[in-house]
């Protein structure tokens, strides 16, 4: 994951000590050799783990979500922002997004995340850990079980782990960040 952690440190933007830039290959302007790299990172973390959907929210996390998924030879999912008129059958939950600094409800059919299934919860970041939260709340409701969760990018400062950990599953981050420095630019990587 060593070139992961390269791409990031020569073409991320540190916004200040919360923020990283990370659009123009990860989740706005798509790099497909930057996903490919992560989704193969996070796919053999979890490769043999019976894994069966690979869930994500709209819409920074779909891109990663597919490409670990189709490794995996799983199926992709991604909760909604908003529930569609044609969408039955749903669960949803409410969380605050702190890059959009608003409440916002994510919504999946239950139909696609049912009894049986086998569910890593993927994202690119994890940050605060409240969207991987409400997204395995959300699986657990519909019946789903847990296999664990994994992220592109971890802010190691931001307390998201800890949220995570009452689930007591496995936690794959890529690239850990463990400081930012927005005077020079830097990112420091953890383990």
């Amino acid at each position: 994951m060593e070139q992961l952690k390269a791409w990031i440190q020569r073409e991320g933007i540190v916004l200040g000590p919360e923020f990283l830039r990370v659009d123009g290959f990860l989740n706005h302007r798509i790099n497909p050799q930057f996903v490919g790299l992560a989704g193969e990172g996070l796919a053999a973390a979890y490769a043999g783990r019976g894994v069966t959907c690979v869930l994500t929210a709209e819409a920074a996390g779909n891109v990663i979500a597919y490409e670990v998924a189709r490794r995996l030879g799983a199926c992709a999912l991604y909760a909604k922002k908003g529930q569609a008129v044609t969408m039955a059958n749903a669960v949803s939950s409410r969380l605050r997004s702190p890059t959009k600094e608003a409440e916002q409800e994510i919504f999946v059919c239950r139909d696609y995340l049912s009894v049986g299934e086998h569910v890593l919860v993927v994202d690119d970041f994890l940050h605060r850990g409240t969207t991987a939260a409400a997204l395995a709340d959300m699986a657990l409701k519909c019946g789903a079980q847990l296999t664990g969760f994994g992220f592109v990018i971890e802010k190691c400062f931001s307390g998201g782990r800890a949220i995570l950990q009452r689930f007591g599953l496995p936690i794959v981050a890529l690239a850990p960040i463990t400081r930012m420095d927005h005077q020079s630019g830097t990112v420091e990587f953890g383990e």
